[in-house]
């Protein structure tokens, strides 16, 4: 059987037009465009010259996407993606669309836990939990997480021991729920980056400047998880740029949907944005250690030099480190995904 599926190329063992294509069906924040993907999936049927080859096309790209989300850990929009594209095949009378049972039992454990309800939160009278919070990051940062208490936290809170047990079980809860409250913030701050009509590099930029403004502006949270992030929660380290990928599943994908004039180089995204946000973190300590006397935004204009030009002065005898593989490699382990 020839697998038509899509034109691709392989590097890494990954689908580089994949993440392409699926970059323009999903929000940065993997939310479902239903509009586009439901176009796509009707056009694409409606060029098939047989209703036997529309259903085994339609079969072989569900098999490839379904199974690239799950992967990713995005299996509940998989539902959705999988009902638009029965519907339209529908109404075309396409009768016959398989799926492998490994992706057939992903599709009802996700049918099984739509309408779940979700527990509201506690009545936060007075705003304590709140106050709670500030006061942690307060005592985390003046004392370090693992010399901070439950009783200096509740002193500096102004509550009784009994009440700050009532909103968090631990200094563990506090510190999750500190995390949760700047992932919630960043995701609004970043919803409309890598969303506009810039160009990829553009928005690569305004990201970037996003990125050190935010960390200016919440300098405090940011100090303590990068300073006791290696030995926080057991050892699971957590800094804010894993944060910020987890809670934006599909950058990737819509970075190289961008890139529609191939401006960017081939190569590792998550080394890439590893040593982009490694980078920036330098920059950081640097600041501190001057007694962040002077506004961080100050450095952007070299952080972006940097970055997208490097340091060596005379480009024509920069030595080539890297040269990212052309359209036909297929050995090459050097993919925009590779870790």
């Amino acid at each position: 059987m020839k697998n038509d599926v899509m034109a691709h190329v392989r590097s890494g063992g990954r689908l580089i037009s994949l993440y392409a294509e699926l970059g323009g069906y999903f929000t940065p924040e993997g939310e479902l465009r239903e509009k586009s993907f439901r176009k796509f999936v009707r056009t694409t049927l409606q060029q098939k010259s047989a209703k036997e080859e529309a259903g085994q096309w339609l079969s072989e790209y569900l098999d490839h996407v379904l199974g690239y989300l799950d992967e990713k850990g995005m299996g509940s929009v998989t539902l959705g993606m999988f009902e638009i594209a029965i519907d339209e095949s529908a109404k075309l009378g396409i009768d016959e669309v398989s799926l492998s049972p490994s992706h057939m039992q992903l599709m009802l454990a996700q049918r099984n836990i739509i309408g779940r309800i979700e527990v509201p939160a506690k009545c936060d009278a007075g705003g304590k939990r709140a106050v709670i919070l500030t006061s942690a990051l307060e005592v985390f940062t003046s004392s370090g997480f693992h010399d901070a208490t439950m009783e200096e936290i509740a002193s500096v809170s102004g509550v009784a021991k009994g009440t700050l047990y009532r909103y968090f079980t631990s200094k563990d809860d506090l510190l999750d729920q500190l995390l949760s409250e700047a992932s919630t913030n960043i995701m609004t701050r970043f919803a409309g980056v890598l969303s506009g009509s810039e160009t990829v590099l553009e928005q690569i930029q305004t990201f970037i400047e996003q990125w050190v403004g935010y960390i200016e502006e919440n300098h405090a949270i940011y100090r303590l998880i990068q300073a006791e992030g290696s030995s926080l929660r057991g050892g699971d380290q957590t800094v804010f740029y894993e944060v910020l990928i987890s809670n934006l599943p599909m950058v990737k994908e819509r970075v190289v949907s961008m890139d529609k004039l191939d401006l960017l180089k081939t190569t590792s995204f998550h080394t890439v944005v590893y040593g982009i946000f490694g980078f920036v973190d330098g920059i950081f300590h640097k600041w501190v250690r001057s007694g962040m006397d002077y506004p961080l935004s100050d450095e952007i204009p070299a952080i972006l030099e940097i970055l997208f030009n490097g340091f060596v002065r005379d480009h024509e005898n920069a030595k080539v480190f890297f040269v990212p593989p052309d359209d036909s490699s297929s050995s090459q382990d050097v993919s925009f995904d590779s870790k």
